[in-house]
Protein backbone atom coordinates (compact mmCIF):
# COMPACT_ATOMS: atom_id res chain seq x y z
CA UNK A 1 0.00 0.00 0.00
CA UNK A 2 2.60 2.33 0.88
CA UNK A 3 4.47 1.56 -2.47
CA UNK A 4 0.92 2.44 -4.40
CA UNK A 5 0.56 5.47 -2.30
CA UNK A 6 4.45 6.61 -3.38
CA UNK A 7 3.50 6.32 -6.98
CA UNK A 8 0.34 8.04 -6.91
CA UNK A 9 1.62 11.04 -5.62
CA UNK A 10 4.56 10.34 -8.10
CA UNK A 11 1.56 10.33 -11.44
CA UNK A 12 -0.20 13.13 -9.27
CA UNK A 13 2.83 15.83 -9.22
CA UNK A 14 3.66 14.66 -12.78
CA UNK A 15 0.44 15.51 -13.96
CA UNK A 16 0.38 18.98 -11.80
CA UNK A 17 3.85 19.82 -13.31
CA UNK A 18 2.68 19.27 -17.08
CA UNK A 19 -0.22 20.86 -16.57
CA UNK A 20 1.37 23.81 -15.05
CA UNK A 21 3.73 24.30 -17.83
CA UNK A 22 0.75 23.96 -20.55
CA UNK A 23 -1.11 26.85 -18.35
CA UNK A 24 1.75 29.41 -18.25
CA UNK A 25 2.17 28.76 -22.16
CA UNK A 26 -1.03 29.54 -22.44
CA UNK A 27 -1.31 32.24 -20.51
CA UNK A 28 2.04 33.85 -22.30
CA UNK A 29 0.31 32.93 -25.48
CA UNK A 30 -3.19 34.86 -24.97
CA UNK A 31 -0.54 37.27 -23.50
CA UNK A 32 1.13 37.50 -26.80
CA UNK A 33 -2.41 37.34 -29.37
CA UNK A 34 -3.88 40.46 -26.51
CA UNK A 35 -0.81 42.63 -27.49
CA UNK A 36 -1.15 42.28 -31.14
CA UNK A 37 -5.30 41.96 -30.95
CA UNK A 38 -5.42 45.75 -29.28
CA UNK A 39 -2.50 47.30 -31.37
CA UNK A 40 -4.70 46.40 -34.88
CA UNK A 41 -7.47 47.91 -33.25
CA UNK A 42 -5.75 50.93 -32.75
CA UNK A 43 -4.48 51.32 -35.78
CA UNK A 44 -7.56 50.41 -37.66
CA UNK A 45 -9.89 53.07 -35.32
CA UNK A 46 -6.79 55.48 -36.29
CA UNK A 47 -6.99 54.63 -40.02
CA UNK A 48 -10.80 54.97 -40.26
CA UNK A 49 -10.62 58.36 -38.74
CA UNK A 50 -8.03 59.74 -41.31
CA UNK A 51 -9.43 58.16 -44.25
CA UNK A 52 -12.84 60.26 -43.29
CA UNK A 53 -11.73 63.61 -42.41
CA UNK A 54 -8.63 63.66 -44.72
CA UNK A 55 -10.57 63.63 -47.60
CA UNK A 56 -11.28 65.66 -50.71
CA UNK A 57 -14.42 68.58 -50.46
CA UNK A 58 -13.06 69.81 -47.19
CA UNK A 59 -10.61 72.08 -46.32
CA UNK A 60 -8.09 69.32 -44.11
CA UNK A 61 -5.15 70.21 -41.77
CA UNK A 62 -2.64 67.46 -40.36
CA UNK A 63 -0.60 68.66 -37.29
CA UNK A 64 1.78 66.04 -35.78
CA UNK A 65 4.02 66.60 -33.07
CA UNK A 66 5.80 63.43 -31.31
CA UNK A 67 8.35 63.56 -27.72
CA UNK A 68 9.76 60.99 -25.12
CA UNK A 69 7.41 61.36 -22.30
CA UNK A 70 8.99 59.84 -19.33
CA UNK A 71 11.26 57.56 -21.68
CA UNK A 72 7.78 56.33 -23.71
CA UNK A 73 7.55 57.19 -27.19
CA UNK A 74 4.55 59.66 -27.16
CA UNK A 75 2.79 61.62 -29.73
CA UNK A 76 -0.24 63.61 -30.87
CA UNK A 77 -1.88 63.67 -34.15
CA UNK A 78 -4.38 66.09 -34.97
CA UNK A 79 -6.99 65.86 -37.95
CA UNK A 80 -9.09 68.69 -38.52
CA UNK A 81 -11.75 69.77 -41.47
CA UNK A 82 -13.58 72.75 -42.54
CA UNK A 83 -15.94 74.32 -44.23
CA UNK A 84 -17.20 77.92 -44.92
CA UNK A 85 -20.55 79.32 -44.34
CA UNK A 86 -21.97 82.61 -44.07
CA UNK A 87 -21.79 86.27 -46.15
CA UNK A 88 -18.46 86.96 -46.56
CA UNK A 89 -17.79 82.83 -45.62
CA UNK A 90 -16.21 82.29 -42.50
CA UNK A 91 -14.50 78.96 -41.79
CA UNK A 92 -16.06 76.62 -39.43
CA UNK A 93 -14.79 73.61 -37.81
CA UNK A 94 -16.54 70.86 -39.65
CA UNK A 95 -14.60 67.76 -37.52
CA UNK A 96 -11.78 67.65 -35.28
CA UNK A 97 -10.31 64.76 -33.84
CA UNK A 98 -6.98 64.57 -31.56
CA UNK A 99 -5.17 61.01 -30.69
CA UNK A 100 -2.79 61.42 -27.99
CA UNK A 101 -0.92 59.70 -25.50
CA UNK A 102 0.17 60.89 -21.85
CA UNK A 103 2.10 58.82 -19.06
CA UNK A 104 -0.17 57.62 -16.36
CA UNK A 105 2.29 56.92 -13.30
CA UNK A 106 -0.11 53.95 -11.50
CA UNK A 107 -0.27 52.30 -15.00
CA UNK A 108 3.61 53.15 -15.41
CA UNK A 109 3.08 53.42 -19.04
CA UNK A 110 1.02 55.52 -21.58
CA UNK A 111 -2.76 55.66 -21.96
CA UNK A 112 -4.39 57.02 -25.32
CA UNK A 113 -6.94 59.69 -25.31
CA UNK A 114 -9.25 60.15 -28.12
CA UNK A 115 -11.31 63.76 -28.71
CA UNK A 116 -13.85 64.32 -30.97
CA UNK A 117 -15.47 67.50 -31.41
CA UNK A 118 -16.95 70.13 -34.17
CA UNK A 119 -20.14 69.99 -35.99
CA UNK A 120 -19.92 66.26 -37.36
CA UNK A 121 -20.94 64.61 -33.69
CA UNK A 122 -20.86 60.95 -33.55
CA UNK A 123 -23.65 60.80 -31.51
CA UNK A 124 -26.24 64.00 -32.34
CA UNK A 125 -28.92 62.87 -30.22
CA UNK A 126 -26.27 62.37 -26.67
CA UNK A 127 -23.95 65.55 -27.71
CA UNK A 128 -26.50 68.17 -28.80
CA UNK A 129 -27.13 68.76 -25.32
CA UNK A 130 -23.31 69.34 -23.97
CA UNK A 131 -21.64 71.94 -23.73
CA UNK A 132 -18.45 73.10 -26.32
CA UNK A 133 -16.38 71.79 -23.05
CA UNK A 134 -18.07 68.70 -22.58
CA UNK A 135 -17.91 67.92 -26.15
CA UNK A 136 -14.20 68.45 -26.90
CA UNK A 137 -13.20 66.33 -23.64
CA UNK A 138 -10.53 63.73 -24.45
CA UNK A 139 -11.87 60.09 -23.63
CA UNK A 140 -9.19 57.31 -22.44
CA UNK A 141 -9.97 54.45 -25.08
CA UNK A 142 -6.71 51.85 -24.09
CA UNK A 143 -3.79 51.71 -21.41
CA UNK A 144 -0.82 49.77 -21.15
CA UNK A 145 0.97 51.07 -24.54
CA UNK A 146 4.62 51.13 -24.45
CA UNK A 147 5.46 52.98 -27.69
CA UNK A 148 3.24 55.68 -29.74
CA UNK A 149 4.61 57.41 -32.70
CA UNK A 150 3.28 59.27 -35.71
CA UNK A 151 5.53 60.16 -38.94
CA UNK A 152 3.80 62.17 -41.80
CA UNK A 153 5.43 61.29 -45.60
CA UNK A 154 6.11 63.26 -47.91
CA UNK A 155 8.23 62.53 -50.75
CA UNK A 156 9.63 59.25 -49.88
CA UNK A 157 10.91 61.03 -46.48
CA UNK A 158 9.18 61.06 -42.81
CA UNK A 159 9.28 63.73 -40.83
CA UNK A 160 8.36 63.72 -36.58
CA UNK A 161 6.86 67.11 -36.77
CA UNK A 162 4.02 68.25 -39.66
CA UNK A 163 2.63 71.97 -39.01
CA UNK A 164 2.65 72.52 -42.76
CA UNK A 165 -1.27 73.79 -44.05
CA UNK A 166 -0.85 71.38 -47.06
CA UNK A 167 -1.44 67.62 -46.09
CA UNK A 168 1.12 65.05 -46.13
CA UNK A 169 1.12 62.07 -48.45
CA UNK A 170 0.56 59.78 -45.83
CA UNK A 171 0.83 59.05 -41.85
CA UNK A 172 2.92 56.08 -40.62
CA UNK A 173 1.29 55.32 -37.18
CA UNK A 174 3.30 52.96 -35.10
CA UNK A 175 2.08 50.82 -31.89
CA UNK A 176 3.58 48.58 -29.04
CA UNK A 177 1.64 47.15 -25.91
CA UNK A 178 5.01 44.97 -25.47
CA UNK A 179 7.30 45.43 -22.12
CA UNK A 180 10.72 47.60 -22.47
CA UNK A 181 13.53 45.68 -22.27
CA UNK A 182 17.05 46.99 -20.72
CA UNK A 183 19.71 47.31 -23.76
CA UNK A 184 23.42 47.01 -23.84
CA UNK A 185 23.99 50.75 -23.29
CA UNK A 186 21.85 51.05 -20.09
CA UNK A 187 19.05 52.53 -21.87
CA UNK A 188 15.31 50.92 -21.86
CA UNK A 189 13.66 50.13 -25.34
CA UNK A 190 11.06 48.75 -26.91
CA UNK A 191 12.03 45.72 -29.50
CA UNK A 192 11.72 46.75 -32.94
CA UNK A 193 10.21 43.45 -33.98
CA UNK A 194 7.27 44.02 -31.47
CA UNK A 195 6.14 47.45 -32.80
CA UNK A 196 3.70 47.23 -34.96
CA UNK A 197 3.89 49.73 -38.15
CA UNK A 198 0.53 50.97 -40.54
CA UNK A 199 1.01 53.50 -43.26
CA UNK A 200 -1.91 55.40 -44.42
CA UNK A 201 -2.06 56.84 -47.58
CA UNK A 202 -4.14 60.47 -47.52
CA UNK A 203 -6.93 61.25 -50.00
CA UNK A 204 -6.55 57.27 -51.74
CA UNK A 205 -8.92 58.33 -54.41
CA UNK A 206 -6.77 61.53 -55.80
CA UNK A 207 -6.07 61.30 -59.69
CA UNK A 208 -3.42 59.47 -59.96
CA UNK A 209 -0.78 60.73 -63.34
CA UNK A 210 -0.23 57.75 -65.24
CA UNK A 211 1.46 56.95 -68.77
CA UNK A 212 -0.16 54.03 -71.13
CA UNK A 213 2.24 52.00 -72.97
CA UNK A 214 0.56 50.03 -75.38
CA UNK A 215 2.47 46.23 -75.61
CA UNK A 216 3.23 45.70 -79.23
CA UNK A 217 1.43 42.33 -80.54
CA UNK A 218 3.83 39.23 -81.71
CA UNK A 219 2.70 36.43 -83.79
CA UNK A 220 3.84 33.90 -81.27
CA UNK A 221 1.42 35.23 -78.54
CA UNK A 222 -1.37 33.51 -80.45
CA UNK A 223 0.42 30.12 -81.07
CA UNK A 224 0.23 27.30 -78.56
CA UNK A 225 2.85 27.03 -75.67
CA UNK A 226 4.81 24.24 -77.59
CA UNK A 227 4.58 26.24 -81.11
CA UNK A 228 6.06 29.16 -80.24
CA UNK A 229 9.51 30.47 -79.68
CA UNK A 230 9.67 29.87 -76.01
CA UNK A 231 8.80 26.50 -73.99
CA UNK A 232 7.20 28.42 -71.01
CA UNK A 233 4.96 31.08 -71.90
CA UNK A 234 5.77 33.15 -68.38
CA UNK A 235 9.37 33.37 -69.94
CA UNK A 236 7.78 35.35 -72.72
CA UNK A 237 9.69 39.15 -72.56
CA UNK A 238 6.63 41.21 -73.78
CA UNK A 239 7.66 44.01 -76.80
CA UNK A 240 7.18 47.03 -75.11
CA UNK A 241 7.04 50.32 -77.30
CA UNK A 242 7.25 54.03 -76.15
CA UNK A 243 3.22 55.61 -76.08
Amino acid sequence: MLVVVALAAMILIGVLGVYQRLRADASALTGKLDETRLAEEVLQRIAEDIDRIAAPGFDAAVQVRNKIDNGFASAQLTLESKFYSGQPPQPRIYERVIWQTAYDMEEGGLILYRMHGGLNVEDKVLDENKSLEEQTLFVPTVSGLTYFKVEALDNEQSAAVWSKPELPKGLRISVSFAPMEEGPDGKWYVPEEKILQRTVAIDRIRAIAYRFRPKVMDVNDFLPPEESASEEPNQLEPKIREG
